[in-house]
């Protein structure tokens, strides 16, 4: 995942979880408050996805990602900034 390739390429502190690498960034600077907690909300989201495949509707999953699709496309950016 391109997080911790950029928090281990910079030597920021070792993030706990998947959810963390997102404030690791926060912390840095390189997002902002908002994303972070946006993205944590997608981590938890995407863990659930994973974990509980066979009990997701997929219908709800679908509208998910298309209420939110901006919310990617701004994580996008802010990653394509810190990596040029």
């Amino acid at each position: 995942d391109i997080t911790n390739h950029i928090i281990a390429d910079k030597k920021y502190r070792v993030p706990t979880s998947y959810s963390d690498t997102f404030q690791v960034l926060e912390e840095e600077g390189l997002i902002s408050k908002k994303q972070y907690k946006t993205m944590k909300k997608m981590a938890q989201f995407r863990n659930i996805v994973v974990h509980h495949y066979d009990k997701i509707d997929e219908t709800i999953v679908v509208n998910i990602l298309r209420r939110n699709l901006k919310d990617f496309f701004e994580y996008r950016d802010s990653i394509l900034k810190i990596i040029k």
